[in-house]
């Protein structure tokens, strides 16, 4: 095996750790929550007494052997599913169980194009481990033949993953919004990338993994768009939540995410995907059947 193979094979087993490492969890340590027969979130045994404590509103079950978490009887409409959840989240925080609060709803269905049962505050999403969707940019520049993709380094009052390497523009899907609604909101906040701009991204993919983290379960669903900028663009942050831009080539950005763990972790599997289309990783090379299916896990 020549230098080169052993490069590239070292870059690729270093794309599926992180893939590894984003599919990483053990259900049968999980309980689900459910509605009538759908199975919406899974939540930890860890986290279970935080349910217990209000016995009001949750109700504990079995069918067909299998143990679940459900809403009372009485808690039946989306309204009253709504208001219960949100008092609860609240009451949550105000207790620290929920480490911040975004004033965000997020909907909670059984899949993205589904009428939701409820809403719920974005930061308790995750405690039920439902299934949650956003968006990331991959905004690049071309300069003659080389590929230039921009990073941001995320705020270090960040309440999640402070100073860690980002995409320009990335954020949840909230309750209300289109998708390319929630795109074009992102950036304008994150990089103050005009409407007229952020409309010439393009919609070209979507992540989807299934991670343990701190007792929780991420159900995560990542629509990925591109978007080529101008050489003479030059973003600005409007929310506080990014401190520096960098532009970067694109091998730059491609050592960074196969041997450093400087990016947001899921930030890595969107640019492995850009990887992947724009032909910097190649269907013959080392683990690259297992890195392509790895970016679509679901329950």
């Amino acid at each position: 095996m020549n230098n080169i193979t052993t490069t590239i094979e070292q870059r690729n087993k270093g794309y599926l750790d992180w893939i590894l490492e984003c599919n990483q969890y053990t259900l049968n340590d999980f309980t689900p929550f459910m509605i009538e027969s759908s199975i919406l979130g899974y939540i930890h045994i860890h986290n279970i007494n935080l349910f217990r404590s209000f016995d009001t509103i949750f109700s504990f079950a079995q069918k067909e052997g299998q143990s679940f978490i459900t809403f009372q009887p009485n808690i039946k409409t989306f309204e009253q599913r709504s208001k219960a959840a949100n008092e609860v989240a609240q009451q949550w925080y105000q207790s620290g169980a929920l480490s911040s609060w975004v004033g965000e709803q997020y909907d909670v269905s059984t899949a993205f194009d589904q009428t939701a049962f409820f809403t719920i505050e974005r930061s308790a999403a995750s405690l039920l481990g439902i299934k949650k969707y956003g968006i990331h940019i991959n905004a690049w520049v071309k300069k003659k033949e080389d590929i230039y993709i921009w990073v941001a380094k995320r705020a270090m009052d960040k309440p999640t993953f402070p100073g860690k390497l980002d995409h320009l523009v990335a954020g949840g899907h909230g309750s209300g919004y289109h998708i390319e609604e929630t795109m074009i909101k992102e950036c304008a906040e994150e990089a103050n990338i005009p409407q007229a701009i952020a409309q010439q991204a393009q919609a070209v993919s979507m992540i989807t993994y299934v991670m343990e983290n701190k007792q929780k379960l991420q159900q995560d669903h990542l629509f990925v768009y591109d978007l080529q900028l101008e050489t003479d663009f030059i973003p600005h942050n409007t929310d506080g939540e990014a401190e520096e831009f960098y532009l970067w080539p694109i091998d730059k950005v491609l050592e960074r995410v196969a041997h450093t763990r400087d990016y947001k972790i899921n930030c890595n599997l969107v640019i492995i995907d850009f990887a992947i289309r724009h032909g910097f990783l190649k269907p013959d090379e080392p683990y690259y059947s297992q890195i392509c299916s790895g970016l679509h896990h679901t329950l």
